[in-house]
């Protein structure tokens, strides 16, 4: 149900900086124009945000990103785009030919000098240096901008050095039309357009396959200003590639420049439709709203296009008649595109289908010959083995992520040329790398289910807590107990991140000995939350578990292990012995409770803030394997030699434990009362 057109506001001055101007007023309207849009009342939306713009220029084409969207959502539904046929073309290779081992995840062409973001999808840095996409079109994770000596705001992300010599080594025709191309777009960039048309004229007449010679050959004759060759050379790559988001980009922004603006702006909504993350269409859409939507432009016709453009001519969807008398009437109804037939006669195709001639033009390569396969193309450099979670870092090394990950323990430098990767540490996001994974997968199956075992029987070794069990070497832990431990060492961050990779989230705790290198006994650390610091260090929130008894020491890359076995405590099974325990131990409880309340409120607070209240009186005291947790409390906080407490922590009967910590409470009383 269509709402009621909307009432421009008699106080509001047709014309900027008008007096009267209501205070606000101008940002009501473009509020009231988004939920218009969003409504889906596209032509009263256009009506509020033209009279918003009324009022004065805004702070910027971006208040009109939600219209944008709108539009581009009205568009996809009239041609009967759901999102499941969109997703199936981006996985098709939209803008390239399927299939292909190396290709671009944003123009889906060949991956020449390719890059890898932080999501670990792979782009050719052609994508990245023209600022293509805002997002990935894989996963939609932002995608980092150059470095600002490109143009971009964000850290530079180096090629990747692994896909590139894979690149070569494959594809090396592919790779010399990839420098040519960039070679075309320096020009370009540099305003140098008949040198670039003349190179790219002399390419294509040397290979004629090649699309994206065609593109920058149009681009070069739009900087000329023949802009009708220009719109031909880009109509023959679209009815090659008709679901390549960017060649309609490039042709809506011939058609600007030639000042055909309405049909520039059904392009770019086109080039939306089929990727809505295309980040230059967004904002070409926004400026030209702003522009049409304007008080100058409002009442101006838009200049109708001269030539037989099949891609653009097709029944408008006219979105009121005020729009009617701007100009402004978007076309959104499916395309078709015209197709010359063997016998000279034309038939029309939907969009997305392709014919057998297609397949003669494609943006990336073929399959791989099998001799120029080889295993050491994906060794990791540090471990010497095939890459298992490959990640690759800014500076373009591929390393396999567990790998990196202990190197950077040690520094926060790339292993291999130094630089730094202290913000890569900082952010801890080691993204495998997709394509590399896919491809081990595709052509090395058997070597990685070789390498998979053997990670798995080395995880596996992780995870026992009985053999080769990780000690930390620090200080007393307690069942139940509170332990937060601040990890810098390179060889704890491994112990710590094992114990989190292998899902047991435990390691021992025991303090140092100066013949054994650390106790007899210790304590289970359970971990319950990590704080990672910027510099890899780390706060680790932990709370012992059950206690443990030495049988063999060990060393597992730099840290102590041991094999051990748990200790209980030995229940009593005779009723007069258990009431006995029982009143020695309300005896105990109530004498620490005294204790404690005896202390001066400074110490107090330091044991409450740090080990937390004491534990209630339990009503069952061999409810558990290590007995009352309040022992093991008091016994933390207790200013004894440690020596002392690895003693009571090595106890197996409940009563003598309470016997030692009875000895200690009397003794530590008599202080209290001097």
């Amino acid at each position: 149900m269509a709402s009621p057109p909307v009432a421009v506001s008699s106080e509001v001055s047709p014309e900027p900086g008008g007096s009267g101007r209501p205070e606000g007023e101008q940002e009501r309207l473009l509020r009231r124009g988004e939920l218009l849009a969003l409504g889906n009342h596209l032509r009263e939306a256009l009506e509020t945000y033209s009279a918003a713009l009324r009022l004065g220029p805004p702070a910027g084409p971006r208040c009109l990103e939600t219209l944008v969207d709108c539009l581009v959502l009205n568009y996809r539904l009239r041609q009967g785009l759901d999102w499941s046929r969109d997703q199936g073309a981006r996985e098709e290779g939209g803008g390239g030919a399927a299939g292909g081992p190396l290709s671009c995840c944003g123009c889906r062409g060949f991956l020449g000098e390719p890059v890898t973001a932080p999501c670990g999808h792979s782009y050719c840095r052609r994508c990245f240096r023209r600022e293509l996409r805002a997002r990935c079109r894989s996963c939609r994770d932002r995608l980092l901008l150059p470095s600002p000596a490109e143009g971009g705001a964000g850290a530079p992300l180096r090629t990747s050095v692994v896909l590139s010599q894979l690149a070569e080594k494959w594809f090396p025709a592919e790779c010399e039309r990839a420098r040519t191309s960039n070679r075309l777009g320096e020009l370009l960039s540099q305003g140098r357009f008949r040198e670039s048309l003349s190179a790219a004229s002399q390419a294509l007449r040397a290979d004629p396959s090649d699309l994206m010679l065609r593109v920058y050959r149009a681009e070069s004759y739009a900087g000329l200003q023949e802009f009708k060759t220009a719109i031909e050379d880009l109509n023959f790559v679209i009815s090659k590639m008709p679901n390549w988001p960017e060649v309609y980009f490039r042709k809506a922004k011939v058609l600007h420049d030639a000042g055909f603006v309405g049909d520039a702006l059904q392009l770019f909504l086109q080039c939306l439709s089929l990727d809505e993350d295309f980040a230059p269409a967004k904002l070409e859409v926004e400026k030209t709203l702003c522009d049409l939507l304007s008080p100058e432009n409002v009442r101006e016709s838009l200049k109708e296009s001269a030539w037989n453009l099949p891609h653009i001519r097709n029944k408008p969807f006219i979105l009121g008649p005020e729009m009617e008398e701007s100009g402004c009437n978007l076309q959104l109804c499916p395309e078709q595109d015209a197709i010359v037939c063997e016998d000279g006669r034309s038939k029309h195709k939907k969009q997305g289908e392709t014919t057998k001639r297609d397949s003669e033009f494609s943006l990336v390569s073929g399959t791989v010959p099998q001799n120029l396969i080889d295993v050491a193309d994906f060794e990791c450099s540090l471990c010497m083995r095939l890459f298992f979670e490959p990640v690759t870092t800014p500076c373009g090394h591929t390393f396999c992520k567990s790998c990196l990950e202990r190197c950077l323990d040690h520094a926060p430098q790339c292993p291999l040329c130094k630089e730094s990767l202290k913000e890569y540490l900082a952010i801890r996001k080691y993204s495998i790398t997709v394509l590399l994974e896919e491809l081990v997968v595709k052509y090395l199956a058997d070597e990685l289910s070789e390498r998979k075992r053997i990670h798995d029987e080395e995880t596996a070794e992780h995870s026992d807590l009985t053999k080769s069990v990780p000690v930390f070497v620090c200080t007393m832990a307690y069942p139940t107990v509170p332990c937060p431990l601040h990890v810098f060492e390179p060889r704890y961050r491994l112990m710590i991140r094992r114990s989190m990779e292998t899902g047991t989230k435990q390691f021992g705790m025991c303090i140092g000995d100066p013949q054994n290198n650390f106790a007899d006994y210790g304590c289970m650390l359970q971990i319950r939350n990590i704080h990672f610091l910027p510099d890899g260090r780390s706060v680790v929130d932990t709370v012992g578990g059950k206690r443990f008894r030495v049988l063999q020491r060990g060393m597992k890359d730099g840290y102590c292990t041991a094999d051990i076995e748990y200790l209980e405590d030995i229940k009593v099974a005779d009723e007069e012995e258990l009431k006995k325990l029982r009143e020695l131990h309300d005896v105990v409880y109530n004498q620490a409770c005294g204790w404690f309340q005896n202390l001066r409120n400074k110490f107090r607070s330091q044991i409450l803030q740090h080990f937390g209240p004491m534990p209630e009186r339990e009503e069952n005291l061999q409810a558990t394997p290590n007995g009352p947790a309040w022992c093991w409390w008091l016994l933390a906080v207790l200013p004894v030699d440690p020596r002392y407490q690895l003693s009571v922590l090595s106890m197996m009967a409940l009563k003598e434990r309470l016997i030692k910590i009875q000895r200690i409470l009397t003794y530590f009383s008599r202080d209290q009362s001097k």
